[in-house]
């Protein structure tokens, strides 16, 4: 963790110590007293459910070394920093760090795929140097800034997952990490609710590479649709991937689970063609480092994927692979004609729920993922809640719908047996990790 003197916090948020200054340095900046540890700066932040101020004390009885409170709370005993904005307190404090920082700041963005390539990114860069990554998906206007500010001052890579949900978010987040460099992954309906087309998603996207300067670069797809129109917003470098076509970087599948890239063999970590794509990206930033193909390689044998993305289980004999993170209509085709892909010695089931946020698209995309699902022909179905019942298939062996995980996990009970496979794929709202839980305990 990093160390911050008490004068540059207050300097950064152009505030001045009431009720003393912290002792010492400030070891590291929170908003969960759960996660703070003693000497850490206290961010109390309003939400929608909770008042990050009903815990300040809270936080002093752990150790904290003061905190950053909005104006108007009254507190006499320990140093705080009063802001009229403790979210916006929180930005200046990682702009303030970003400015002192000597590293190279990636930003990757897209509807899909963003963790996936954020660790495979820092697996490769940690073999040339130390390398820090966004934890988790702390990727939105309160995670980015605490993934800075968690960022060791001697690291010599960062790089950062960014997310949206709405316009405009993309463009205040790049304006917060000023990145170096910016890695766009493929683009899909995924939160269209909010926006009124798939080119309006495209080019808020965009805006983190608009937000590179020309002394840095961007690596872009040249076979998604919407390479042109990023391109034309940067005035940074490009740098272009294909898988089969024509870019800078081209991958080429050789063999079951091997990608050539401009002429070196590279072993993947996980199944699909989607997960080789992921890759290439990854596989050019570290090219473009000047780093050498073995050391890519070796950085590609680090790589292990987050929490629910592609995790492989099995109980009773019975495979279970956990994709239940999140969903889209990119990401659901992708997991399922990859899972169709797979050897199996036994059935192949697939447990799917909704994907949210689609808005006025939901009912056709539903519809388009039921006929998907006929033509890959799996031996069981399970939909799972309200929007599942719009996912129709009359492909496979046997179909379910129920309402929750409960009753899918008993489904499974009543029909799997040692040697099959299932898939969980669903949006993160669904909660269809569950499954694996209630058949296990059940």
């Amino acid at each position: 963790m990093p160390e911050f003197r008490s004068g540059e916090l207050s300097q950064w948020v152009s505030r001045m110590w009431s009720n003393g200054i912290p002792e010492g340095r400030v070891c590291g900046v929170t908003q969960d007293t759960r996660k703070l540890q003693r000497g850490d700066l206290y961010v109390a932040i309003r939400g929608e459910h909770f008042d990050g101020h009903d815990f300040v004390g809270v936080a002093f009885e752990k150790g904290a070394s003061g905190a950053l409170v909005e104006e108007g709370f009254s507190w006499s005993s320990n140093p705080i920093l009063r802001v009229p904005d403790t979210i916006r307190g929180l930005q200046d404090l990682a702009r303030g760090y970003r400015k002192k920082w000597l590293g190279v700041p990636i930003g990757i963005t897209g509807s899909v795929g963003k963790t996936t390539v954020k660790e495979m990114c820092a697996a490769i860069l940690s073999v040339s140097g130390e390398t820090h990554r966004t934890a988790g998906n702390y990727n939105n206007h309160i995670g980015l800034p605490l993934s800075m500010l968690s960022m060791p001052q001697a690291a010599r890579y960062g790089v950062f997952e960014i997310g949206m949900n709405h316009p405009g978010e993309i463009s205040e987040l790049a304006y917060l990490l000023q990145p170096k460099i910016a890695i766009l992954t493929d683009i899909c309906n995924a939160h269209r609710m909010n926006f009124d087309s798939l080119e309006d998603i495209a080019r808020e996207k965009s805006k983190l590479a608009e937000r590179v300067p020309s002394s840095g670069m961007v690596i872009l797809d040249r076979d998604s649709e919407w390479y042109t129109v990023t391109r034309r917003l940067t005035c940074a470098n490009v740098v272009s991937i294909s898988f089969e076509g024509i870019g800078d970087y081209v991958g080429r599948r050789v063999g079951s689970g091997v990608m050539n890239v401009n002429g070196f063999d590279y072993i993947m970590p996980l199944p699909g063609e989607h997960i080789m794509r992921n890759a290439l990206r990854a596989i050019a930033l570290g090219l473009e480092l000047r780093m050498a193909p073995d050391e890519i390689a070796e950085g590609l044998r680090r790589f292990r994927p987050a929490a629910m993305r592609w995790q492989e289980s099995e109980i009773n004999g019975v495979g279970f692979i956990n994709d239940a993170y999140n969903a889209n209509p990119l990401s659901m085709k992708a997991a399922l004609q990859t899972y169709a892909t797979l050897q199996v010695p036994g059935k192949r089931w697939a447990v799917v729920g909704g994907m949210r946020e689609l808005g006025d698209t939901s009912e056709e995309e539903h519809a388009a993922l039921g006929r998907l699902i006929d033509e890959l022909q799996f031996d069981g179905l399970i939909t799972v809640g309200q929007l599942g019942r719009l996912i129709v298939s009359g492909g496979c062996e046997q179909t379910f719908h129920c309402n929750d995980a409960a009753e899918a996990a008993q489904i499974l009970k009543d029909h799997l047996s040692a040697g099959d496979r299932v898939l969980l794929k669903a949006s993160r709202g669904e909660r269809l990790e569950q499954v694996l839980t209630f058949f296990r305990e059940n």
